[in-house]
């Protein structure tokens, strides 16, 4: 089986989805909670979770 750097950076975002949603568990906070605490949506921070998330919205995530 063939990986392409798009396949790589994909499982990436995957796996930086899969630990923000476990910080967030971990720190007993809802989506919304987090996302008012970051000063964007909730959609944004269920697909930040998915590892469809801009750096922008990251960086607000991680602070």
């Amino acid at each position: 089986m063939q990986f392409h750097r798009n396949d790589f950076s994909i499982s990436i975002a995957e796996a930086l989805g899969d630990r923000l949603k476990r910080a967030r568990l971990n720190k007993n906070l809802t989506q919304n909670e987090v996302a008012q605490l970051a000063w964007i949506s909730r959609r944004t921070v269920l697909n930040a979770e998915k590892g469809d998330v801009r750096l922008a919205d990251l960086v607000a995530i991680l602070q």
